[in-house]
């Protein structure tokens, strides 16, 4: 995942909310679920609602190896949040590898987060549904913890095929839609710096 990436997210959900009868600011708290070494919640954190120079400081010190790393992490490491303590602004993550363990990341299967968790967050974003066995229960649970009218941010691997490690595979636009039932917002094909598909969805 890519600053910049983020940033077209907050763009589009930021023309949502204004065109919207509520208008208003955009709400969290923010889930990434599959978060790995937590960098995607770093990214959310600077880059949703972060101060512009802090945005930008990101984003310029981003570069791209086999993925997009910072040349100077700990410019987005500052002002985490805590996964027990969520807060409208929190960004936090679900990782199911203990080595991923940070503050603001809770160690255990996006297919069965915290009850407590029932309706909390206002964006999920996730790039590893395909690491999943039972896609329609992992939907059920991603929509359990979304708020009513709340967005989910699904990139994923168009129409690649399954493998070990990725059971779920091949699936396209209509699928996604299909699981999650929701208004798409905004669609493009292989459009994030990564090549990943990427819906948007209101739930």
């Amino acid at each position: 995942m890519s600053a910049h990436d983020v940033q077209k997210y907050r763009s589009v959900l930021l023309r949502e909310v204004e065109s919207s009868r509520s208008g208003g600011p955009l709400t969290g708290p923010v889930v990434c679920l599959g978060t790995r070494n937590g960098r995607e919640v770093d990214l959310f954190r600077t880059q949703w609602s972060g101060k512009w120079l802090w945005r930008e400081a990101v984003r310029w010190l981003e570069r791209r190896t086999h993925s997009f790393v910072s040349w100077i992490p700990l410019v987005e490491s500052a002002y985490r949040s805590d996964v027990g303590a969520l807060t409208e602004a929190s960004v936090v993550g679900v990782e199911v590898n203990p080595r991923g363990a940070r503050r603001d990341v809770w160690i255990g299967s996006f297919d069965k987060m915290p009850s407590e968790w029932d309706r909390t967050f206002g964006v999920i974003y996730s790039n590893a549904f395909d690491q999943t066995s039972t896609p329609e229960r992992t939907a059920r649970e991603w929509k359990r913890v979304l708020r009513p009218g709340g967005f989910l941010i699904f990139c994923f691997t168009n129409d690649e095929e399954p493998t070990l490690n990725d059971p779920v595979g091949g699936l396209c636009l209509n699928d996604v839609q299909a699981l999650f039932n929701g208004r798409l917002v905004y669609y493009s094909d292989r459009g994030s710096r990564n090549g990943y598909s990427e819906a948007i969805i209101q739930i």
